[in-house]
């Protein structure tokens, strides 16, 4: 959007901003905006009432919400003809003055919300007559230092917010002694440094104290004194490296205590005294090194622990002994090597354990028969080399195990004998070699197993034979060279199979047998050549089947038999050099056909026969230079067609007659130069049409005229020398237009008139020397014009100065004084930028 720093202001001064004020009777809220002085304030207010007869309805006004005002005082006159309003927000405004009569005679109002704006000279007495004021938020107000005697008639108030304050640089005592019935007070994302002791000595019924995200470096251990009914205390993001004794004593009825993202290199049971009644503690993200035994000893209500992201290398034996309410703990990224055996043998009521990313050899013998609520584990990203018989003992609950990312080379038989309710366990990246046939067994609910990325060779014939519910397996990125002919057929609910970049070279079709639910499978990046006819012919239900890379040079009918409910086949990068009639019958409901990257020079007619739900066909990347309109016969639902990179010269309408439903035409990275005018004629629904990196000189008259629909075009990366006023004439829902990496010198007066949704033109990179008036004339629309690195001397500001909803023009590059261009730059607003 185009801006003039002079215009707004005057429009500012002389009020001349559309100013407004409405009525929401669903929330009972009078809302103003972009009103020049509280007279006139008074007087949209007095008309809103008036046109919807509040006062003789008898509707009662709650709330007021006033935005991007201008006031050189505010009050409001008619206020005591609302006795019940309960609230008034102030943001985005200009008040010169604020007075002790801007909230007078209001002795229903409950909260306060001034934010955003830039206050003159406010009276120390604002909030003297709010008696009966219970929320007051104040924030990013400038010239407002709010805590140098503002508040101290504010005895009623329960919640203060003052977040967003940078003027807040410290605490001292008498900030806030007389708000003795505050409840909640909120000074995160100020400037604070130092808090004086006793500074909240008189809130006594205090609960929330928000401290994050300043720059405390230290607290005296006086600092929360008097804080006794206090339930949560937030000092997460400052700068604190050590807490003194004593700190939280007095806060016993403290529930949450967020320290995260703090310095703190030592904590120690005296830190935490006082803490009897403590639930969640969050630690994360400082720099301890140890967890000592005695630590939680006076913590026996925690329930939630986060250390993660610490420099612990030492956990000490019994340091959860006393914690016998844990559920919830988290000491992950840090540098532990071995946990103590039994460590969580007092800790019953554990459901979650996360210790990922650390450097744990061994895990056998920490978890003890006790945990029979735990039902999520894990212990990713560490160095654990293999799991022994009985390793979890009794995990009754466990549901999710994750163990990825290790170096484990064996897991011995009867590892998860204890575990009879996983569903979900994961062994990628680590270094099996062989899955043995008694691996998994005691595993009747595992509906998920992830055994990709590892150095598989050997799939014993009925290692899975156990995981009757499985429905998820992954296998691929190993090493398997043979599947056994009854490997899967105990896995009668298998929906997908990822058998991926394996270094099979044949197909047992035998194994897909029994595999009545499966939906997904993949074979991509096998040296399988040749797929047996009919080899898929029991997987009814699969809708997705992946055959990329895998050497595949012919394709037939049969390969495909059984599959009618297949929607998905991909048979992209094989060494298809055609596609014979009927190739794909059978496969009825076939919506995505991906062929890219083969060697295909010939498509027979009726090669896609029987695929009349087939909308998107990748045809990208082979040796297609000609094709006959038969080859596209029964395509009656194709919306998506790709022929990029193919090396095609030339394209007839004819080619294109029987996909009359196409919606998108990729034809870029081919070698088209000259077009003839009908050659779109008969796609009238196409809306996106991709001819970049080609060779076409001009564009002929009349070409784009059939595409009533197209919305976007792009012509980059070709030589086109002359844009014409009648090439993109009647193109009405155009929206995108580039022709950026052209030869174009010269762009005829009203080239692009009429295009009245256009949002981009792009013209990088051509030769273009003089834009003047009519060349983006009657472009209401347009954001984002892109001009760089062009032989641009001439451009004038103000042939845009209508274009209200331009906020991106670029010049970059070109021959322009740099004044002109900083004009551009400084009045044209980024709606990414903070100027919009």
């Amino acid at each position: 959007m185009i801006r003039y720093v002079f215009i707004v202001w005057i429009l500012i001064i002389q009020g001349y901003a559309e100013e407004k004020c409405d009525y929401r009777e669903w929330s009972n809220l009078l809302f103003c905006a972009e009103i020049n002085s509280f007279e006139a304030l008074n007087t949209k207010i007095g008309d809103v009432l008036a046109k919807y007869d509040i006062l003789h309805r008898y509707i009662e006004i709650y709330s007021i919400d006033i935005r991007e005002c201008n006031f050189e005082t505010f009050t409001i006159a008619s206020i005591n003809e609302w006795p019940k309003l309960k609230e008034i927000r102030i943001a985005d405004s200009n008040i010169s003055s604020l007075t002790p009569e801007a909230f007078t005679n209001l002795e229903s109002l409950e909260t306060i919300a001034i934010g955003g704006n830039n206050l003159g000279k406010v009276d120390k007495k604002v909030f003297a007559n709010l008696k009966t004021l219970k929320k007051l938020v104040l924030w990013q107000n400038e010239n407002f230092d709010v805590l140098r005697g503002y508040l101290s008639n504010l005895t009623s108030l329960e919640e203060l917010d003052l977040n967003q304050n940078p003027t807040i640089n410290k605490i001292v005592v008498d900030d806030f002694s007389t708000l003795v019935n505050l409840v909640r007070l909120d000074l995160s994302f100020c400037s604070i440094r130092r808090i004086k002791k006793n500074a909240f000595a008189n809130l006594a019924k205090l609960e929330t104290l928000s401290l994050n995200s300043n720059n405390l470096s230290t607290l005296s251990k006086n600092t929360f004194n008097g804080l006794h009914s206090l339930t949560r205390l937030s000092l997460h993001h400052n700068k604190l490296a050590s807490l003194p004794d004593g700190l939280f004593r007095g806060l016993q009825k403290l529930e949450e205590l967020h320290l995260q993202y703090n310095k703190i290199e030592e904590l120690q049971r005296s830190h935490l005294n006082g803490l009897a009644n403590l639930e969640t503690l969050t630690f994360s993200n400082n720099k301890l090194r140890k967890l000592s035994a005695d630590l939680f000893d006076n913590l026996p209500n925690i329930s939630s622990l986060d250390f993660s992201q610490n420099v612990i290398s030492e956990v000490e034996e019994g340091i959860f002994d006393k914690l016998t309410n844990l559920t919830r703990l988290f000491i992950s990224d840090n540098k532990i090597k071995r946990l103590p055996n039994n460590l969580f043998r007092n800790s019953p009521n554990l459901e979650l354990i996360d210790v990922t990313n650390n450097e744990m050899e061994s895990i056998c013998g920490v978890f003890s028969s006790h945990l029979k609520h735990v039902n999520d584990l894990n212990l990713s990203n560490n160095r654990i080399k293999s799991l022994d018989s009985d390793c979890f003992q009794e995990m009754p609950g466990l549901e999710s195990l994750n163990m990825s990312n290790n170096t484990i080379e064996e897991i011995n038989r009867g590892a998860f004998k204890n575990l009879p309710s996983l569903r979900y366990l994961s062994f990628e990246k680590n270094k099996l070699t062989v899955v043995f046939k008694d691996m998994f067994e005691e595993l009747p609910l595992l509906k998920r197993l992830y055994l990709h990325d590892n150095n598989i060779q050997i799939l014993h014939s009925v290692c899975f034979d156990a995981l009757e519910n499985l429905t998820f397996l992954t296998l691929h990125k190993n090493k398997i060279s043979e599947l056994n002919s009854s490997l899967f057929l105990k896995l009668p609910h298998l929906e997908t199979l990822n058998l991926s970049k394996n270094m099979l070279t044949n197909l047992n079709c035998s194994t897909f047998t029994g595999l009545f639910e499966l939906s997904t499978l993949h074979l991509d990046n096998n040296q399988i050549g040749t797929v047996p006819e009919e080899c898929f012919k029991y997987l009814n239900r699969l809708s997705t089947l992946s055959l990329s890379s895998t050497g595949i040079t012919k394709i037939t009918p049969a390969m495909f038999s059984g599959l009618a409910n297949l929607q998905d086949l991909n048979l992209f990068n094989n060494r298809i050099d055609r596609l014979d009639a009927k190739s794909f019958m059978g496969l009825s409901k076939l919506t995505r056909l991906y062929l890219e990257k083969n060697s295909i020079n010939n498509i027979e007619p009726n090669a896609f026969e029987g695929l009349g739900k087939l909308t998107n066909l990748y045809l990208g990347r082979n040796k297609l230079k000609q094709w006959t309109a038969d080859a596209f016969n029964a395509l009656n639902a194709l919306n998506y067609l790709y022929l990029e990179g193919n090396g095609i010269e030339t394209i007839t309408a004819e080619q294109f007659e029987k996909v009359l439903e196409l919606r998108s035409l990729v034809l870029h990275s081919n070698n088209l130069g000259n077009l003839d005018s009908s050659v779109f004629s008969k796609l009238s629904k196409l809306d996106s049409l991709s001819l970049m990196n080609n060779k076409i000189h001009s564009l002929p008259n009349g070409i784009f005229d059939p595409l009533k629909a197209i919305k976007s075009l792009d012509l980059s990366n070709n030589t086109i020398e002359r844009i014409t006023n009648t090439d993109f004439v009647g193109l009405t829902n155009m929206r995108h237009i580039l022709l950026k990496n052209n030869q174009i010198s010269t762009i005829e007066p009203k080239s692009f008139y009429g295009l009245k949704y256009l949002n981009t033109i792009d013209l990088t990179n051509n030769k273009l020397e003089t834009i003047d008036s009519d060349t983006f004339a009657g472009l209401p629309k347009i954001s984002i014009i892109r001009l760089e690195n062009n032989k641009i001397s001439k451009i004038s500001f103000s042939d845009f100065e209508k274009m209200t909803d331009l906020y991106i023009i670029e010049l970059d590059g070109n021959e322009l004084p740099p004044e002109v261009v900083d004009q551009f730059k400084q009045n044209i607003i980024d709606p990414n930028s903070d100027r919009y």
